[in-house]
């Protein structure tokens, strides 16, 4: 502290006093520091810190084992030692001899010993480092300093100089020479040997102390840092192993090498989990960890591989010491931590893979995920310590985690095979499988995903294909954003889609491995194709948009302004198409297009077009806005003046166009129109506003009636307030009315005056005639509303019935007095006053409107003037509201009458006689307390009438009850008066007692004290005040409430001043009487020394009996020791009786010697008595109700118990903590040492008790726990107590008790879910549904029960393989088994039932079952048995049930049996029929069998033509034969291509025979189109060609018209130099005319397909032929065999060929190749652009084949 005090003495061990200091206080202190206590110290620097404090800790701790444990050798006895010395002789003394000899030998014995004990064992393990290396030789050598410090002392010295003088003497009969001169030399060589042994330790700890550079960072650092010391380190071992004396052995190297490989794995253990258990491993962040354990793997690498460097250096000289040391034995406990090391490696980067996915949160993940924590939650729950690497039983189950996991990882690779095959955007993909390789790391998982790029590829070219398509479906009509222009939409368009193919294709091309197929070329082809298409697109685009600017630039020369022909609203004319010009020529040149000059200049006006816009349109709405200020009612005024805006208007309208140079001096024109015409708008509008239509509000809100809304009034008043109120709002509005008609006369001047145009006449004056009457009807109408209002307000006011009562909104008019008239109760004034004063208002009011003149009489003298009173008076509002007034009070009539009415309750207080009622309650002798309720119950009346409103409200009347109330009161207050006369009378009494009672006692304290009786007497009287003195307030207080409840309840006056006066003064004469007490004990003070002698002898006596009885108290008391608790209570009874015996008399002393100012004399002895009492009867108190309540436990049923363990665990609890709460001093008695070991074993065996009343306790547990304790439980019987538990020995079993209680826990939990089981099962029924039309029932949801059944199955399997399932074994294996068997018997019978669903529609009816009637023969008696155990299914329902029935266990493998060999039957029989018609290869077995089973109806095979065929979306039927088909269709939306058969078709027998009819018919119907075809297309024009024949054909010839040309130019070129040129404006203007119908209407769809189709096949037939023109114009030579011709894709019509189909044959030729026309219907299909690459494939496809 800070006192400055100095703490000095001695410390007698100073080095064990240090470690003490260090490890018992500093050590425990440092280690409890929380984080932040160590400030800004590293966590590192903190570890370091700790670790050097440890080794200091354990260097102590060695160097004081060595002070205190070395060898000590014994000291030569003192007497012999002065004997030796003191004589030459010595040598010849046998005593002196003898005693030396038996000393060297001991020290040749002791120290031979210490230098050949070299067992290592009691401070070395295993696992030890190299600090004990040189902690062992620092040790030795401090050892066998100490023993070479001993023989140089000076004893040792005289010991062996006095044995060689013996050796060198002669023979002496009394000394054993040999004996000596053995002993010589033994010791010699022992000398020699401590020598060595001495140089030996100092040289290894020597070369030792080189390596202490390396132990911080063995012991305190990381891998990584042991890494970098590595080469210094083997430096240094190297230097050791070569120099060092004696430290080079193979052996000793080995060993420290083995140290060091020991301190790394344990340096690598607590880098990898510090100092926390083995199980916080499994919670460390993975990717950290993972760090770790490569570095451990690394320091392992880096280790070997510095030993081998170091080795190799060593095997370049080969005379110097090698490294053969035993690289098994150095680096084999290190090799088997790293493998250890890298299975935890692939573990945790297993967990952190999936650790990854759960971030990530992939949908769909979470199964997997569940599952892999399943499995990381099972092998972290057998506990293995992940580091000790020696644990097989880790390895074991480390390849089963491994098996597992392997597992997962194939649902894993299918997840994500799902998860690819779900997604159809490849940028999406590309993105899923990079985030998947970022993710997964694991060799096997990777390797998948490289192969997911392939497909991704492949999908690629799919995405090409989609491209292409959509390209194709909405080239002419692309979708494009909303705020876009069109041409740079679909140039937008063009290059989106551009972008979605290009994008993944760069990314593609950083794989060679991927673009290096066959398939992928194919892939790159239809690249280029579609991107070139997509950039000529876009060509098109913009070259169309270029020519269209000019066109768009002719909407500059319309006119600025239009006049709607409808609404006649002016509109700026600003055309749409230079914005859309203007909007194309910015967002084109934004992304990048180049623009014409025209549009570029058009783009330059932008601004001024816009700005010439906007102010013009803004001028029109300014015209709409200022027009739209007009008032209606002066429109027809305002005419002139709009018509001269119109003027300034029209220029724009006839000569004005965007082009003009003019615009701003026409727009500052209107401006300054418009500016005008708002100026004379605005005065107008100001004086309508402001001057008419506000005085016009004015009047007609105006109120020519006073109603003050807070007060009341008399009726004189009320007449007076409202005449008064008319006269004065009659000259307000008076010149109100002047202002209005002032106002109208001044806007008119206005207008008048305005200057017009003079195309444009003046204001007409019948319009402002009009307007003038306007506002005089509006002024009467004004007045009219007025009048109306306030004579409403009148009415509202005393005719309102809505402020009845106390509370009011609105307080009432008229205020009346409500007067007492016995026996009645009336009003003052009457209603009927009331009336006349409200007529006499309303007159008045109707009044004001005479003096208000009408407008035009100005001139006009008053009396001649008309009045708007003229009018007024007949409007039928204003009588009515007048005749409404005149029986204003009629409605209050009954409600005054009923307020009125409940007075009479009050009758009896001035009609009954009081004295006659009096007389009868006194005749009843009432006490005091039914005066009181009397005087109560008329002190209630009298507040029931306090409570009554002063003011009551009824309509526009207020009733004052002010008088009423009073009389009331005055009635109520007598009755008061005559019940209050008996609590007087006992308030009186009471008082005058007590005045009586002080005045007696007054004198008594007067009398004289002349002897002793007298003191005692006035003594008693003083000690009688002081008694009453504590209660004369119970005394006083009730006298004073009587007259406070007299002067409550009576009126003042009642009780005279003299009585009051006495009330008044009584507390104050009773504090005289106490103060003249104490006077009077003052005055006996002086004549007590006689009696003060005698209480002082008494005092003596009394204080020399509480030392006895304290005496006895000690001898034989309760605290005797060595009593029972027992007698120790009895004893405490009987002492602390006596005790209070003296502690009355020692009370009674003391206030004798109080009384007369004696000290008070001290009696410790009773005083400590009496507190050890107090702690003695706290302790058996508590010892008492201990004993009581065990002895009440023990006897607790065992039934019992568990309903009264918690009060029991509170009750002893609470005895607990009394117990600790008792004083040190109990602490040691025997009685609470007693108490402190029956709670003990109480609190301990509770909880075991506890465990052993829970419901999961059966008889064999029990039985176990008798087994275990070898006692005896009658715990079968109904008498079974706790007390046989408490003595019995079951604490020493505690342990074992408690694994049992846990154990039938778990079996409890077992037995609990195999009941939920048997339950569940118990109910699980199935759900079944009629198959179809038949009266068959078949399986539903069956899913979901299976499912179920295994996860049962799975809760079975883990419950065999729990420790406590023993009871229960064989009864989980019987219900395993019957579910695994219900399991197998449901899964074949939804094996059966799925195919009897699929064959029954093939067997039951239709052809199939004709065609194969030993088949369908069988599966009508499967059918039979299937519907026998179905219907007994659908009776038992229930699942085990249904499963267990041997019909069904033994029908089901039959039935699956014979059901397998009818689909076998089934399969051959569609063989056969796709033989016959090959076109059934492409449907499906369901689709085959529908077709097959309904060939008989041809009716039935409409829907599936289109499977069969390539555009057949169906037939024609003849109407009144079903069998003949005499035309195909083919459909596409809502538009439909008819094609009639050449010869109808007959389609009878089995349906593949009249499919092939159809089929032939179809193409011979085809040829002679074709042949039709092939003669038109030459001869025919070219609209008239295309319409007149279907799509396919109008393809085709312009493929023959086509191949016609190319082929006669190519013919006639070298004779006709002009003929190629011709032959390419022909192709070109097909192309043209072609192109010019896709601009019309086509009327349909598919008409349009066809036209663009045929666009599309023309574009290509044009390039082609382009390119053979610009050949020939290249080499001047071409011809018809030129390969350029022959490569292309030509079509002929040879009439002299012949095909299958007979004579004639249309040909395609490609180069060498000819191919004939299949005549396959095509329909009318779009057709995707040709390219180069569609040409090369051609011929690559026809060389092939």
């Amino acid at each position: 502290g800070n006192d400055g005090a100095l703490s000095f003495g001695v410390i007698n061990s100073p080095l064990e006093s240090f470690e003490g200091l260090i490890r018992r206080l500093y050590k425990p202190l440092l280690s409890s520091q929380t984080l932040r206590e160590w400030g800004k110290a590293e966590t590192d620097h903190q570890n370091e810190f700790m670790i050097s404090l440890d080794s200091l800790v354990q260097n102590l701790q060695e160097s004081l084992k060595s002070l205190h444990s070395g060898l000590e050798l014994c000291k030569p006895d003192k007497s012999i030692e002065a004997q030796a010395l003191a004589s030459e002789n010595a040598a010849s003394d046998p005593t002196v001899v003898a005693h030396f000899i038996e000393l060297l030998e001991d020290w040749c014995m002791k120290v031979e010993a210490y230098l050949d004990d070299s067992d290592r064992s009691r401070w070395e393990t295993n696992d030890s480092g190299p600090d004990t290396e040189l902690e062992y030789w620092r040790r030795r050598m401090q050892r066998l300093t100490n023993i070479t410090d001993q023989l140089k002392t000076r004893q040792c010295k005289t010991v062996i100089a006095v044995l060689t003088t013996v050796t060198k003497q002669p023979q002496d009969v009394l000394v054993d020479r040999q004996r000596v001169f053995g002993s010589i030399r033994q010791w010699k060589q022992i000398d020699i040997n401590i020598t060595e042994a001495a140089n030996e330790a100092k040289d290894n700890v020597k070369y030792l102390a080189t390596l202490e550079r390396f132990m911080e960072p063995l012991y305190s650092g990381d891998p990584e840092a042991i890494i970098d010391m590595l080469p210094a380190m083997m430096n240094s071992l190297k230097m050791i192993h070569t120099i060092a004396r004696y430290f080079n052995t193979t052996e000793r190297m080995t060993k420290l090498f083995m140290k060091i490989t020991n301190q790394m794995i344990s340096t690598c253990k607590l880098a990898i989990n510090g100092k926390d258990p083995p199980d916080m491993m499994w919670d460390r962040d993975p990717e950290q960890l993972l760090e770790t354990l490569e570095s451990c793997l690394r320091l392992n690498e880096c280790y070997q591989e510095q030993y081998r460097l170091t080795k190799d250096k060593l095997l370049t000289m080969p005379k110097g010491k090698q490294f053969d040391f035993s690289e098994t034995q150095i680096f084999g406990k290190f090799d088997l931590f790293c493998r250890r090391i890298i299975k935890l490696v692939d573990m945790f980067s297993t967990m952190q893979q999936f650790g990854a996915l759960a971030e990530h949160k992939l949908e769909g993940m979470e199964p997997l995920l569940v599952a892999f924590q399943h499995i990381i939650n099972q092998f972290r729950s057998k506990g293995h310590d992940l580091l000790d690497y020696h644990s097989n039983k880790f390895d074991r189950d480390y390849n089963e985690f491994n098996v597992r996991i392997s597992d997962l990882e194939t649902s894993l690779q299918h997840f994500i095979n799902r998860s690819f095959e779900s997604i159809t955007s490849i940028e999406q993909s590309l993105a899923l499988l990079k985030k998947y390789q970022s993710l997964l790391h694991r060799e096997n998982l990777r390797s998948d995903l490289d192969s997911k790029f392939t497909i991704i590829f492949h999908n690629y070219g799919l995405e090409l294909t989609s491209v292409q398509e959509t390209y194709e479906k909405f080239k002419h009509n692309p979708p494009i954003a909303r705020n876009m222009p069109p041409v740079a939409g679909n140039i937008m368009w063009a290059r989106h889609l551009l972008k979605r193919i290009e994008d993944p294709m760069r990314r593609f091309q950083g794989n060679s491995t991927v673009l290096s197929s066959k398939e992928s070329k194919k892939i790159i082809k239809t690249y280029n194709k579609v991107a070139r298409t997509l950039v000529a697109f876009e060509y098109l685009w913009n070259e169309a948009w270029s020519k269209s600017v000019d066109a768009a630039k002719a909407g500059l020369q319309a006119t600025l302004i239009i006049r709607h022909p409808k609404t006649n609203k002016l509109f700026v004319n600003f055309d749409r198409e230079i914005l859309q010009l203007i909007r194309e020529a910015k967002c084109l040149r934004r992304i990048g297009v180049d623009i014409p000059e025209s549009a570029k200049m058009v783009l330059l006006q932008e601004e001024q077009f816009k700005k010439n816009y906007h102010q013009l349109k803004y001028a029109l709405a300014e015209y709409d806005r200022v027009t739209g200020k007009i008032v209606p009612v002066t429109s027809h005024v305002f005419e002139p003046h709009l018509q001269t805006l119109e003027l300034k208007l029209r220029p724009g309208m006839l000569t004005l166009t965007w082009t003009s140079m003019n615009i701003d001096a026409y727009k500052l024109d209107i401006h300054v129109g418009l500016q005008r015409l708002e100026e004379l708008i605005s005065k107008v509008n100001d004086i309508l506003e402001n001057r008419i239509e506000k005085n016009l509000k004015i009047i007609s809100r105006s109120v020519l009636v006073h109603l003050p809304e807070d007060e009341s009034v008399t009726l004189d008043d009320f007449v007076q307030m409202q005449e008064k109120a008319v006269r004065d709002m009659t000259d307000q509005l008076m010149a109100k009315n002047m202002e209005v008609e002032t106002a109208v006369e001044d806007l008119i001047a206005l207008v008048k005056n305005f200057p017009l145009s003079s195309q444009v006449g003046a204001v007409s004056e019948l319009e402002l005639t009009q307007l003038k009457k306007h506002y005089n009807s509006l002024t009467y109408r004004a007045l009219l509303n007025c009048t109306r209002n306030s004579m409403n307000q009148v009415k509202k006011r005393v005719c309102s019935r809505a402020g009845s009562g106390f509370l009011f909104v609105q307080r009432p008019f008229f205020e009346v007095d409500v007067q007492l008239s016995v026996p009645s109760v009336r009003l003052s004034p009457s209603l009927s006053d009331v009336q006349r004063a409200i007529n006499r208002s309303a007159v008045a009011v109707i009044g004001c409107s005479k003096k208000m003149w009408q407008w035009g009489q100005l001139d006009v003298p008053e009396d001649e003037r008309v009045s708007f009173f003229e009018i007024l008076g007949c409007d039928l509002e204003i009588i009515k509201v007048a005749l409404l007034l005149t029986g204003a009070l009629h409605g209050t009539k009954n409600e005054i009458s009923k307020y009125l009415e409940t007075f009479k309750k009050y009758d009896w207080l001035w009609k009954e006689d009081k004295d006659n009622e009096y007389r009868r309650f006194v005749s009843q002798n009432p006490s005091i307390g039914d005066y009181e309720g009397e005087l109560q119950r008329f002190m209630m009346v009298e507040s029931e009438i306090e409570r009554i409103p002063p003011l009551h409200n009824i309509g526009a009347l207020t009733l004052n009850t002010a008088n009423l109330k009073l009389q009331l009161r005055n009635e109520s207050r007598q009755w008061k008066v005559q019940y209050s006369t008996k609590v007087h009378q006992q308030a009186r009494e009471s008082m005058f007692n007590l005045i009586e009672y002080i005045r007696i006692t007054n004198n008594k304290l007067h009398l004289d004290v002349k002897n002793l009786d007298n003191l005692r007497y006035v003594m008693t009287v003083l000690r009688e005040i002081r008694e009453r003195e504590s209660s004369i307030e119970m005394e006083i207080t009730p006298i004073l409430d009587m007259y406070q409840m007299l002067e409550n309840y009576l009126p003042g006056g009642l009780v005279d001043k003299e009585e009051m006066d006495q009330k008044s003064v009584i507390r104050s004469s009773w504090r005289k009487l106490v103060d003249y007490a104490e006077v009077v004990a003052d005055k006996l003070s002086a004549i007590q020394g006689i009696y003060k002698k005698q209480l002082i002898h008494d005092v003596k006596e009394f204080s020399q009996d509480a030392r006895e009885f304290r005496a006895d108290f000690e001898e034989n008391g309760p605290m005797v020791q060595g009593i029972t608790p027992e007698e120790a209570v009895e004893r405490l009874t009987r002492f602390r009786d006596q005790l209070q015996l003296r502690e009355r008399k020692m009370e009674m002393y003391a206030a004798g010697e109080e009384l007369f100012a004696l000290r008070t004399t001290p009696y410790p002895e009773l005083t400590k008595t009496k507190k050890e009492v107090a702690l003695l009867d706290q302790l058996y108190g508590l010892y008492m109700d201990v004993i009581d309540t065990m002895s009440t436990n023990r006897g607790i049923l065992w039934s019992d118990i568990s309903e009264q363990l918690e009060a029991m665990d509170e009750s002893t609890n609470g005895f607990d903590a009394r117990c600790k709460k008792m004083p040190k001093r109990l602490r040691e008695w025997k009685a609470y040492l007693d108490l402190r070991e029956m709670l003990t074993s109480f609190q301990d065996i509770l909880p075991l008790i506890g465990e052993l009343t829970k419901a999961s306790i059966k008889s064999r547990h029990w039985l176990q726990v008798i087994e275990i304790t070898g006692t005896k439980f009658p715990f079968d019987k109904e008498l079974f107590k706790m007390q046989d538990v408490l003595d019995s020995p079951i604490l020493n079993f505690k342990e074992d008790v408690e694994e049992i209680c846990e154990g039938a826990d778990k079996q409890l939990q077992i037995e609990t879910k195999l009941g939920d089981i048997k339950e569940q099962w118990t109910r699980s029924a199935f759900s079944f549904m009629p198959w179809k039309n038949r009266d068959v029932e078949v399986l539903q949801g069956f899913g979901l029960i299976i499912e179920e059944l295994e996860e049962a199955q799975l809760a079975l399997q883990t419950l065999l393989s729990m420790r406590h399932v023993t009871p229960f074994r064989e009864e989980v294996q019987q219900k395993l088994t019957e579910l695994s068997d219900t399991t197998d018997t449901l899964e074949l019978w939804v094996k059966v039932q799925m195919l009897w669903t699929s064959l029954e529609s093939v067997f039951m009816g239709g052809d199939i079952a004709k065609q194969m009637p030993l088949e369908a023969k069988k599966f009508a008696k499967i059918d039979k048995d299937w519907i026998k155990i179905m219907a007994k299914a659908a009776e038992a329902r229930n699942v085990v049930l249904c499963c267990s029935n041997e019909l069904l266990r033994n029908t089901l493998p039959v039935l699956y049996a014979e059901l397998e060999k009818c689909q076998k039957s089934l399969e051959g029989y569609l063989e056969q029929k796709r033989n016959r018609f090959p076109r059934f290869y492409f449907v499906s077995n369901p689709v085959l069998l529908l077709i097959l089973s309904q060939g008989s109806d041809p009716l039935q095979m409409q829907p599936y033509y289109e499977k069969v065929f390539d555009s057949i979306s169906k037939v024609k039927h003849d109407r009144t034969d079903k069998t003949l088909i005499t035309a195909m269709h083919s459909i596409a939306g809502v538009d439909e291509e008819m094609i009639p058969f050449s010869n109808t078709v007959k389609a009878v027998g089995n349906i593949e025979e009249w499919l092939g009819a159809i089929e032939k018919e179809m193409q011979l119907t085809l040829k002679s189109l074709c042949e039709k075809c092939a003669l038109q297309c030459l001869s025919m024009p070219l609209r008239d060609f295309i319409d007149s024949n279907c799509g396919q054909f109008a393809l085709l010839g312009i493929q023959f018209s086509w191949t016609e040309s190319c082929q006669d130019a190519l013919d006639k070129c070298r004779t006709s130099k002009s003929i190629m040129m011709e032959t390419n404006k022909k192709q070109l203007g097909v192309l043209q005319e072609l192109s010019s119908w896709c601009l019309q209407d086509l009327k349909t769809k598919m008409n349009r397909t066809k036209i663009e189709t045929l666009v599309t096949i023309q574009v290509h037939q044009r390039d082609v032929f382009f390119d053979l023109t610009k050949t020939f114009k290249e080499r001047k030579a071409l011809d018809a065999n030129d390969f350029e011709w022959l490569k292309q894709a030509r079509f002929y019509w040879r009439p002299n060929a012949a095909d299958k189909h007979g004579p004639a044959a249309c040909i395609i030729s490609v180069c060498d190749v000819d191919f004939k026309y299949s005549f396959e219907y095509l329909g009318c299909k779009e057709r995707l652009v040709i390219t180069p690459l569609t040409d090369r494939c051609y011929i690559t496809l026809s060389q092939a084949l």
